[in-house]
């Protein structure tokens, strides 16, 4: 079946999920409801609490910007993680979930509730914060293993995306015993050693995977006549290239850290030139994540320059957390919105404005940490970015429990 731009699948559909009437009955019903609904309200809380705390050196006995360096990375990202990977994965698997197999719904609450508890905890002291990550990281594994029984059950030829990402799950489930583990403990070797597993091991690989797997997919459908081009020895080299990061850092070899990241930004840059970033400009749903995906190159460079002992603050983490996840975030997560709302897979101008928007806030964000700016540029950044969140959350976030708008289940 030849799959168009106006297509609402993914990929080729599978069998359409059974009627459900009530909006509860749908969020329980549909994984990327329920996972997609909670990711909205995870960002929402993050962005509030971090523009309320962000003039606070201290959170209880906790840094402020370590306590930031953590809480976003594992509060923004999971959930929508979790919900295309239960959207899409099953398709390339070519396997379902059991009828009978529990709702999504309570994991997806439980690692919301987890990152309410950890976020109260660093804002009022108290052992809250491990018993949040306790939360997050049980429900994580829940799912995660939900995961490996689906990859177990399939027997299509090629499961390596969903090997990738089932082991980048496991070490998202080690980043955060290793948070809760700093939280009991202080010890600041444990946030670092979480940090890096978070961005080199677990954002990035999960990211990196679905891209490699999608985005030629996406581009080919709208764009037929350009080629597709995603040979498997690509993605392995770029996370080959992650877990040189992981290593190189934790063994002081900053030459090794530098040469893996301008090694890693020489590749993307070439990629995103060949997957057709400039042909990609004329669609704009297709353009969301073709920008986004070109912010790797310059991300990467500026972490090979950090490693080489260059002074760039934390524009690294910025242009990979804001530049690439969060606009890529936005860009998958309002397609596979509209996609299975029954809706018209086109970017309005009020989605498209949001998207731009994120990126002139995630550019100020790496400006100010490569050059500076008074303080009040600093909460500008956070405000800009908090706003655009809610305008985007009160466009999905009743797509989610409302019906399909064309009428079909699901």
């Amino acid at each position: 079946m030849s799959l168009t731009v106006f297509n609402t699948s993914i990929e080729p559909p599978s069998p359409p999920t059974p009627g459900v009437g009530s909006a509860w009955q749908r969020l329980r019903s549909v994984p990327h409801r329920a996972y997609f609904g909670a990711g909205v309200l995870a960002i929402l809380s993050l962005g509030f609490w971090w523009a309320l705390a962000i003039a606070r050196p201290l959170l209880g006995s906790y840094p402020a910007l370590m306590v930031h360096g953590l809480m976003t990375p594992l509060g923004v990202f999971p959930l929508f993680m979790l919900g295309f990977i239960f959207t899409a994965g099953p398709r390339w698997l070519n396997v379902s979930e059991p009828a009978n197999a529990p709702s999504h719904l309570p994991l997806a609450l439980a690692y919301l509730a987890g990152l309410w508890l950890a976020l109260a905890g660093f804002s009022l002291g108290g052992s809250w914060p491990a018993a949040g990550f306790l939360l997050m990281q049980l429900s994580w594994s829940i799912a995660s293993l939900r995961w490996w029984r689906l990859y177990q059950r399939s027997q299509v030829a090629d499961k390596r995306h969903g090997l990738r990402i089932l082991l980048a799950m496991g070490l998202g489930a080690l980043a955060l015993m290793l948070a809760l583990l700093w939280v009991r403990s202080g010890d600041g070797r444990l946030w670092w050693l979480a940090r890096q597993i978070v961005f080199w091991g677990f954002l990035l690989p999960v990211f990196l995977s679905v891209s490699h797997r999608m985005l030629p997919f996406f581009t080919q459908s709208a764009l037929p006549g350009h080629a597709s081009w995603r040979p498997h020895w690509l993605l392995d080299s770029w996370l080959a290239g992650c877990a040189l990061l992981i290593v190189a850092d934790a063994f002081g070899q900053a030459w090794l850290s530098a040469l893996s990241a301008f090694a890693l930004a020489a590749s993307l840059a070439y990629t995103s030139w060949r997957w057709g970033l400039r042909a990609s400009l004329q669609n704009r749903l297709l353009a969301m994540l073709h920008l986004s995906f070109a912010w790797l190159a310059p991300a990467l460079l500026l972490q090979g320059l950090h490693s080489a002992g260059v002074a760039v603050g934390a524009a690294p983490a910025h242009a990979i957390g804001l530049g690439f996840c969060c606009t890529m975030l936005v860009g998958f997560v309002t397609r596979v919105t509209l996609g299975h709302g029954g809706r018209d897979l086109v970017a309005d101008n009020t989605y498209w404005t949001i998207y731009l928007g994120l990126h002139a806030v995630a550019a100020l964000r790496v400006g100010l940490a490569l050059w500076g700016g008074p303080p009040a540029w600093l909460h500008l950044a956070s405000a800009g970015w908090l706003l655009l969140m809610l305008a985007w959350a009160a466009r999905v976030l009743p797509i989610y429990w409302h019906a399909r708008a064309d009428g079909k289940p699901g």
